[in-house]
């Protein structure tokens, strides 16, 4: 199944309250992978199967050892 990446403004999130919108997240139960954020960004990103964010890129190529994978 093809894999997507969503980007959402996190704004000054204190690190309890992105703990409890982790756990909202993953618990609506559409298709959620992987959840990663930046604090000095203020980025959210939310790695999934299926959802209908506003803004969406396709995941194509992924490394995690300098490998380049194809997905």
């Amino acid at each position: 199944m093809a894999r997507y990446l969503s980007s959402h403004a996190l704004g000054c999130l204190p690190k309890p309250a992105f703990a409890k919108l982790c756990r909202t997240i993953f618990a609506a139960g559409d298709g959620v992978l992987r959840i990663v954020a930046g604090q000095i960004g203020e980025r959210l990103l939310v790695e999934f199967e299926a959802l209908a964010p506003s803004w969406v890129l396709r995941v194509d190529y992924e490394s995690t050892d300098g490998e380049l994978r194809e997905l």
